[in-house]
């Protein structure tokens, strides 16, 4: 599989876009991307993203647990990849530590 394909792009410039991408149901947390790309279950990835409250720009290791393809006029096609690696416990932490109360809270616009 090729490298460059598995690594993502995710912009999140505050904390409604990071509650809205955030996917606290799969097992250590995750994060759905939007993409047309497509991917299978397992594939591994890398997602680059700038959180706004870290203030830097990270690369997130995970694998896709979730696809979702553009079926109606309020979904968005993309993948939900759960953190994967060393450092899943730090990234969960992260989010749910900008999230709050909000980490456990279903996003009323979700993009999944």
């Amino acid at each position: 599989m090729d490298q460059q394909r598995n690594v993502l792009e995710l912009i999140i410039s505050n904390k409604t876009s990071l509650h809205a991408s955030y996917m606290p149901f799969l097992k250590g947390g995750g994060l759905f991307v939007p993409t047309e790309k497509d991917f299978n279950f397992g594939d591994e990835v890398i997602v680059v993203t700038n959180i706004a409250y870290l203030n830097k720009k990270i690369a997130i290791p995970g694998k896709v647990a979730w696809i979702s393809s553009k079926s109606g006029a309020n979904s968005q096609q993309g993948i939900g990849i759960v953190f994967f690696g060393p450092t899943k416990l730090k990234i969960k932490l992260a989010v749910e530590s900008i999230l709050g109360d909000l980490a456990n809270k279903p996003a009323l616009n979700h993009l999944y």
